[in-house]
């Protein structure tokens, strides 16, 4: 092979290469599309969402309830514990061991409880918390449909962005229009998963 058949292949080689990238860059021009960008604040629908502030609502008269309720008990424990440190003397050794283990029963039965009652806590706020992304979830769907976003970021993952990339406020709106307030059921074992 002489030098100059070896510039006519890779003339040829460039020209077959810029024709196939220009015909790649032809197709790919003729498949543009629009991409409509937007950036959710989900914490801030946490915050502000008619639905999240009931759940909260209910989540907190219930744990009020609760505290009233064990503070009684306690408070009736230690009564019950001053008292019979007044009767010690009175009583006969075999009858204070015995309202002694009457009374370790009650406070084991009371610490039971409470254990019960911080794990009802944490399976009802784990019910509202799903309850509510899912409600959360459907109003950003509704929302990205109707107004054609192509790609939604959580604002999280976003270091800068524009003010009119911002669809937390439609998101709010249509979740609070789509429910306004959560019911949590008093026995979450009737509820499906």
């Amino acid at each position: 092979m002489n030098y100059q058949n070896i510039i006519n292949i890779i003339l040829l080689v460039s020209v077959l290469g810029g024709v196939f990238v220009f015909c790649q860059t032809a197709e790919v021009q003729s498949q543009t599309r629009t991409i409509k960008l937007g950036v959710v604040n989900l914490d801030e629908i946490t915050r502000r969402s008619l639905m999240s502030k009931d759940i909260a609502r209910q989540i907190g008269a219930k744990r009020r309830t609760f505290r009233d309720e064990i503070k009684k008990e306690e408070e009736e424990l230690r009564n019950a514990n001053d008292d019979l440190e007044k009767q010690r003397i009175l009583l006969a050794p075999e009858a204070l061991e015995r309202k002694l283990g009457i009374l370790r029963q009650r406070t084991l039965a009371l610490q039971r409880k409470v254990r019960q009652r911080n794990q009802e806590f944490i399976r009802i706020r784990a019910f509202g918390t799903r309850e509510f992304e899912k409600e959360r979830a459907k109003a950003l769907m509704e929302v990205t449909k109707k107004h054609s976003f192509t790609l939604v970021f959580r604002q999280r993952m976003v270091l800068v962005r524009a003010d009119f990339l911002d669809i937390t406020k439609l998101v709010l709106e249509a979740l609070n229009k789509r429910i306004t307030s959560f019911k949590i059921p008093n026995d979450l074992t009737q509820t499906k998963k």
